[in-house]
């Protein structure tokens, strides 16, 4: 699995280095950063682009052990025998009387005729003779390279070099974000989620030492060819040697502090002075071990980095490791759990230490977690709570948080178990409530769930249960695609009385999501945001609808074509729950609607990389939204051109979608046309994307009518589609279904179909634009057209360019742009910005030569001039490896 790091996210610092040590009026540079941080790594590429036949590099390594003797770093380069002064008795390494003269020389003889490079690392560690001996050299003309950890003392000869002498310092920091995941692929070898990437990198602060022991610790786990991390973080021994080494030694009461801060993270700093000592604490944050920092008026104590608390958290035992967590506990219960936060927290440390007080504090705790979507932590406090006698009410939230866990087929027992006890009518519907939502959304039991419905409400007679009942139905009816039934139910609802809060947004959520996969984008706005300013009413009691309706308003930007709105509600929802990294449900839905924007766009690639991650947080049994996932992941590996592949995804999406999840799972069904024509089947291509689009009328899916009736255009049956496509026009909101219409009721003519083809660039569709601009091609050249045709066909092929690769029947009769073998180098030279003049004397041509070159290519390439030819070939260069020679 493991690969060595690779040198990443440090070009710009090699240059200076690079620069400050061969070209400047520097002598060198000092190269300071914290441990692990990629100091000696970056000295080291540094040293190995010197040229040798200008550079000598004498490299040595300061350490402890070492600086305890005079030249000690150096001695490997210093000639061992009689001092300078001749005297037998004593060698020079004991510590010569007269300087560092004699060292210097015996160093500097090491080069030659060639340029010294004395390159230290941790320089910091240097014994006094050592450090002025690095003066000496710098004096005389030889180049430092050193590094030196920062916070450490430097010796003073070596500290005036880069303050007050010709050798600047270079802070090094830590990693980004891009360049940790760049560092983690090329680790493992293979594609690392993104929410794992980024967990890591604020886990390790961008810390290169401290990742590649995560990794080689086991830190990740690969599924479906996407490595991610699961659980809690591996501490292994030589990561705990490294951390250990930074915390050093510390008495018993430092000990204390750390591991409270460790345990409680953050803890106020009151708490924590009343639990220890305050002199106790300001030994611990003056060695920077634990830093205090101000968050609403609070002060509050963390761990100086992420990894000291992981590594205390491992060090301590068990016994000790409870005392701290119930010390914890009881004094923030002390202070009233003033703060929302403060419910699970001490839940959870009450959970860990064995002192579970009761279900109340469990149960509220438990409703928390899942509003936080810490599925996991969810479901831990959830059977705290039930086996602490939580009753009914207890058993209705575990099954419904292992529900989002993942595990509806526990959640049903639990539930199924419950309905034995439940003997009122809010506990009669708030049971069967929940055992509908998991038939239906877990187990793929519609039947089961209807039935289970029918009987609660024979029974229940209060208004306002009933109202739930009819409101799971009508969320359930929705969910299964039959959206033009639940708009009588949401209202039969709603006249029944004012509901419920928790009621009232469920039904929102369910209209919302009708309404999104309707095309009614606006409307669906509309509703979600009166929904979620009432928000606080009910967020605790029902979190999971505060997803559906996140689900619903990204579902109406990407109908509408609002893609950059649709990306930005994605990524800021993949973030928050990336966070917490337990609820694979909704990471894995906003993966795949990821993929899907990207797939709109063209970015094919991209796209498969989403979907992959998609579908590796599924586990192997039928699931809701698996065939969105799969399907989409189908979808993108078919334009990819990987039928195996595309064949086996979409496989998968249909033996894992549920029966009852017909409306987010369409993607599975959107998919089959894509697959086929990646086969090479297009006939076969046109009849189930029009089939797809048969369904999705059926049901009142617009949305998916309009996307497949699109497809069928693209596969070049607009004929068949265009009618359909004219009367979704009309119905469906934003700027697609026009434009969809349009595309379908211009085919053949090439003029409009280049119009089409630009306001879907306009848009940032860019496969769809590469595709309208390929059948504009094919348009002019049937009506005798060949200029216009070569124009368009250019058009489409620089388009296309920017799709990775996608592979479709549009693009596939593209033609290739033809040019001579001169034209090319031509075209070569002027991407590059050279004059006529220079293209001229580079080749050995006359101007007007030139001029005719591109007058020429011009006319094959259907462009009018110098900055058409540079747009449609870039900074790539000309068409070799893409164009023909005539």
């Amino acid at each position: 699995m493991w690969s060595p790091l690779p040198f990443v996210g440090r070009g710009a610092q090699l240059d200076t280095v690079r620069s400050l040590l061969t070209d400047g009026a520097a002598r060198g540079v000092v190269i300071a950063g914290a441990p692990g941080v990629g100091k000696t790594r970056l000295m080291a590429e540094a040293i190995a682009e010197l040229d040798p036949a200008r550079f000598t590099a004498l490299r040595a390594q300061a350490t402890l052990a070492a600086s305890a003797l005079p030249y000690g770093a150096f001695a490997h380069l210093l000639p061992a025998g009689p001092g300078p002064d001749g005297d037998s008795g004593g060698e020079h390494l004991l510590g010569p009387a007269d300087g560092p003269g004699w060292a210097a020389d015996a160093l500097l003889a090491r080069s030659g005729r060639t340029t010294p490079v004395v390159a230290v690392d941790d320089a910091h560690r240097l014994d006094p003779a050592s450090a002025a001996l690095v003066t000496e050299v710098v004096a005389r003309g030889s180049r430092l390279l050193a590094t030196v950890r920062s916070g450490e003392d430097v010796p003073a000869h070596v500290r005036r070099l880069w303050r007050d002498g010709p050798v600047p310092s270079l802070a090094l920091g830590p990693l980004s974000a891009a360049d940790t995941a760049r560092m983690l692929a090329h680790c493992v070898r293979g594609q690392v989620e993104a929410a794992t990437s980024r967990r890591l990198w604020r886990i390790t602060e961008g810390n290169p030492l401290f990742l590649r022991e995560l990794v080689l610790a086991g830190a990740l786990t690969e599924r479906r060819g996407v490595w991610r991390q699961r659980g809690d973080l591996p501490v292994a021994p030589r990561l705990s040697e490294l951390i250990g080494g930074r915390i050093g030694e510390v008495d018993e009461e430092e000990r204390a502090v750390l591991e409270l801060v460790a345990f409680g993270e953050p803890v106020g700093l009151d708490l924590l002075t009343g639990l220890t000592s305050p002199a106790a604490v300001r030994r611990v944050v003056d060695r920077e071990l634990v830093v205090v920092v101000t968050d609403r008026r609070r002060r509050l104590a963390r761990p100086a980095h992420p990894l000291y608390g992981e590594v205390i958290r491992a060090r301590t035992g068990g016994l000790r490791a409870r005392n701290r967590l119930r010390a914890l506990a009881e004094a923030t219960e002390a202070t009233g759990l003033r703060r929302r936060h403060d419910v699970p927290r001490v839940a959870g440390w009450r959970l860990r230490s064995d002192s579970v007080t009761g279900a109340a504090p469990m149960a509220a705790a438990c409703r928390l977690a899942w509003a936080a979507y810490d599925v996991d932590l969810a479901v831990r406090l959830g059977r705290a709570a039930l086996a602490a006698g939580g009753g009914v009410d207890a058993a209705v939230l575990l099954g419904t948080v292992l529900h989002f866990a993942d595990r509806p087929g526990e959640a049903e027992a639990a539930l199924r178990r419950a309905a034995d006890e439940a003997g009122t009518d809010r506990e009669r519907a708030l049971v069967a409530a929940a055992r509908a939502r998991v038939l239906h959304g877990g187990l793929g039991r519609a039947a089961e769930a209807h039935q289970v419905l029918d009987a609660a409400g024979a029974t229940v007679t209060a208004p306002e249960w009933r109202q739930e009942l009819l409101a799971v139905r009508a969320s359930c009816e929705v969910l299964a695609g039959r959206v033009e039934a639940s708009p009588a139910l949401i209202a039969r609802v709603r006249a029944m009385g004012v509901p419920l809060p928790r009621v009232a947004a469920r039904l929102a959520a369910a209209e919302a999501g009708a309404l999104a996969w309707s095309g009614r984008a606006e409307q669906t706005t509309t509703v979600v945001r009166a929904a979620l300013a009432t928000a606080r009413d009910w967020r605790d009691d029902v979190p999971d609808v505060l997803a559906g309706l996140g689900l619903a308003r990204l579902t109406a930007r990407v109908v509408a074509g609002d893609l950059g709105a649709a990306e930005d509600l994605a990524e800021a929802g993949y973030r928050a729950l990336g966070d917490s990294g337990t609820w694979h449900t909704g990471l894995a839905v906003l993966a795949a609607v990821r993929g899907q924007i990207c797939r709109m766009r063209g970015e094919v690639g991209t796209a498969v990389r989403w979907c992959r991650e998609a579908a590796a947080r599924f586990g192997d049994a039928p699931a809701g939204f698996a065939g969105l996932c799969f399907g989409e992941l189908a979808h993108a590996l078919a334009l990819a051109g990987d039928v195996p592949a595309a064949e086996e995804a979409l496989a998968e999406a249909e033996r894992r979608a549920l029966p009852t999840c017909l409306a987010p799972d369409f993607p599975a069904v959107s998919a089959r046309a894509w697959v086929r024509a990646a086969r090479g089947d297009v006939d076969g291509a046109v009849a189930a994307a029009l089939d797809g689009a048969a369904r999705a009328r059926a049901n009142g899916l617009a949305a998916f009518e309009m996307s497949t009736l699109h497809d069928a255009v693209r596969l070049g049956a607009a004929d068949r589609a265009a009618g359909r496509l004219a009367v979704l026009a009309g119905r469906v909101d934003g700027a697609l279904a026009p434009l969809y219409a349009r595309h379908a009721a211009v085919a053949g003519d090439g003029s409009a179909l280049a119009a089409v083809s630009a306001e879907y660039e306009r848009l940032g569709l860019i496969l769809y634009a590469a595709e309208a601009a390929a059948q504009a091609a094919a348009a002019h050249e049937s009506a005798g057209r060949p200029s216009a045709a070569r124009a368009a066909n250019t058009r489409a092929w620089r388009t296309a360019r920017r799709c990775q690769g996608a592979r479709t029947p549009a693009l596939a009769a593209m033609a290739t742009p033809e040019v001579t073998a001169r034209q090319r180098q031509v075209i070569q030279l002027v991407v590059t910005g050279s004059t006529n003049r220079e293209i001229a004397g580079r080749l050995g041509l006359s101007v007007r030569t030139v001029e005719n070159h591109l007058l020429r290519a011009y006319e094959r390439l259907g462009v009018g001039d110098r900055a058409e030819l540079a747009d449609l070939f870039g900074t790539a260069g000309a068409p070799a490896g893409h164009g023909g020679v005539t």
